[in-house]
């Protein structure tokens, strides 16, 4: 921050807020204890301390929360309001270590009637609340989503189900409607735990959503089941909260809209709602859901001229009428929403924030209508965990990866254990010959396109910048840069390379889960993005420190053969392999054959 910048101290902050970070400081002190070992080794720091115009923020090498806790217990911030990331661009000085928009982020959930300062207020009033805010982030970020999202295609029972950012799936949207007229409209549609079960039982189902140009994930619950996959997964595209998005872009973009759905007036009472959020938002009509005739409807919609239609029947029932009658229809898109209307218009009240930033909408609406839903809710909600973790619990895969994470624990403790004296004298030689962190930390692609630090020793001079021509020069298969003699390894670094002493550090990415001890390299994100879609198998295992082409001629294989290699692993791979590549990495590193 400018320091110029005058700043807001906060003030007032309460003894009740002192007290809860006070006693969730105690109980967190493991966990303390070991981020300031790891911000220590990697900076030279316990903790880092930064200056913004409402105060200062206190953080570890990866964390902020359990630092700012600190910050509270001094009065320099409050438990809950505003994030640093708001207060940084308006001089207020509620400033909290935790806020409603963190928690949001991590979820992947925007509500549209979610306004920052009220929420935060709001719970500044209940004790109760401050009380179990800090425990609901750290449950958020079991679901926290990546920065990068891979914005991939995953398949549920032969479906595609978009799973990615919220933004591109508008943007995607978007594009359906502004492309090149066809005789039918694109469809869209959601599913969550619900439509799983039901797809998995009902072919019928399967045939109709298979018609859909987009099928977008919706709940906490799917998001659980792409951990169980081993997938990163996107954001909560809820239909009732991401289906206001879509119709503020179509206020923007001055395209009409026709909601299909509900009893009585509840539709037109929904598109009156939303009328008054967006005022420009042109309505082509509306239709109640309990009709006989379809092609009197259909007709009536046509006779609208809308652009997007909007049905709420619920599921399986509006995807059938879609399957059938779309062919009919001169709008550009059809939206599936379920019960959309029913929340918009006032018939159905929804969660309260707070239940809903668990991901426990569904227990609210048990409580609501438990005769009607008690069969979805429990019995259903019990079935998708069932046939989910059976699916995640393949014998053979739980027991290679089982066996295969001790191996990591075991061999990557005993050897920090054991590197620690030497770590130690060799980052103060790094550090006395190159005046640098001896530390390089750099962004790599992993399992599913996970993006994570790498670390390693530092060898070479990040001063030193290679002209284009000479890059392009030494680019293998248009992918991999390979250069023997880069000008840019320093005298040092040529001899930590040569033994690969340099990739030590990288233990510490495979205690913490990010690599194995064997499996491919780890890739640039640049690298990736040149990735066809036979390269992007690779990324379907964790990365490992050493793999077949390590021990196979490490660098001066082509980088063609080196992906050769890497795909035969991932088809291959187990417990006996991986031990075989062990064995073989040694001598291979002696040998030094090969190395850069």
């Amino acid at each position: 921050m400018n320091r110029v910048m005058s700043r807001v101290m906060v003030v007032d902050v309460s003894l009740l807020d002192r007290l809860i970070a006070l006693l969730y400081s105690v109980v967190s002190f493991p966990v303390w204890i070991c981020y300031a070992v790891q911000n220590y080794s990697l900076c030279g720091r316990v903790l880092s301390r930064y200056e913004y115009c409402c105060g200062f923020d206190y953080r570890f090498y990866q964390t902020s929360r359990l630092a700012r806790l600190l910050a509270v217990v001094k009065g320099e911030l409050h438990l809950i309001g505003f994030s640093p990331k708001i207060a940084y661009s308006s001089d207020n000085q509620y400033v909290g270590a935790f806020s409603a928009r963190d928690i949001h982020e991590n979820l992947g959930i925007t509500p549209p009637e979610y306004h920052h300062l009220s929420d935060d207020m709001e719970l500044k009033m209940f004790w109760w609340k401050k009380m179990i805010y800090p425990l609901l982030y750290a449950y958020s970020l079991l679901f926290k989503v990546t920065h990068k999202p891979i914005n991939q295609r995953i398949k549920w029972f032969g479906i595609d189900v978009f799973n990615g950012q919220q933004t591109v799936a508008l943007n995607i949207i978007k594009q359906l409607i502004i492309a090149i007229p066809k005789k039918t409209p694109s469809l869209i549609g959601y599913v969550n735990a619900d439509c799983l079960n039901k797809l998995k039982d009902s072919r019928q189902y399967r045939k109709n959503l298979a018609k859909f140009n987009l099928v977008l994930p919706d709940g906490v619950g799917l998001k659980w089941a792409l951990r169980l996959k081993g997938v990163l997964p996107g954001d909560n595209i809820n239909g009732t909260d991401f289906s206001p998005k879509i119709l503020e872009l179509a206020a923007q973009e001055n395209w009409s809209v026709f909601f299909l759905g509900g009893e009585g007036d509840i539709s037109k009472n929904a598109l009156a709602k939303f009328k008054n959020m967006y005022p420009n938002l042109h309505i082509a009509g509306s239709h109640h859901g309990f009709f006989n005739d379809d092609k009197l409807v259909i007709d009536y919609i046509n006779e609208s001229k809308a652009q997007i239609l909007f049905v709420g029947f619920g599921s399986p029932i509006q995807e059938q009428w879609v399957a059938d009658n779309y062919k009919h229809l001169t709008v550009k898109i059809v939206i599936c929403v379920g019960g959309m209307f029913d929340f918009y218009a006032g018939k159905v009240q929804r969660a309260p924030l707070l239940i809903r930033q668990v991901g426990c909408e569904w227990l609210y609406r048990l409580y609501q209508e438990p005769k009607r839903l008690w069969n979805r809710y429990i019995i259903g909600n019990a079935n998708f965990i069932f046939w989910n973790v059976s699916h995640a619990l393949d014998i053979r895969m739980f027991i290679l990866n089982f066996f295969s994470r001790t191996i990591d624990i075991i061999v990557s403790s005993i050897a920090l254990i054991i590197w620690g004296p030497f770590h130690i004298i060799l980052c103060g030689l790094l550090f006395i010959t190159e005046r640098k962190n001896p530390i390089f930390k750099q962004v790599r692609v992993g399992k599913n396109g996970h993006r994570f630090i790498m670390y390693k020793y530092t060898t070479m001079d990040s001063d030193i910048i290679l002209e284009e021509d000479e890059f392009k020069k030494y680019v293998s298969d248009g992918i991999r840069y390979k250069n023997k003699s880069d000008p840019r390894i320093t005298r040092l670094g040529f001899w930590l390379r040569k033994f690969s002493i340099d990739e030590i550090p990288q233990f510490l990415n495979v205690l913490k889960g990010d690599m194995k001890l064997v499996g491919p390299r780890p890739a640039l994100e640049n690298e990736v993005e040149k990735y066809t879609q036979v390269h992007k198998l690779r990324l379907l295992v964790k990365p490992g420190m050493t793999g077949l082409w390590q021990v196979s001629g490490r660098s001066e294989l082509s980088c063609k053969k080196q992906f050769e290699l890497d795909l035969n692993y991932v088809v291959t791979r187990s417990i006996v392999l991986d031990l075989i590549i062990l064995i073989k990495t040694i001598p291979a590193v002696f040998s030094a054959k090969g190395a850069i």
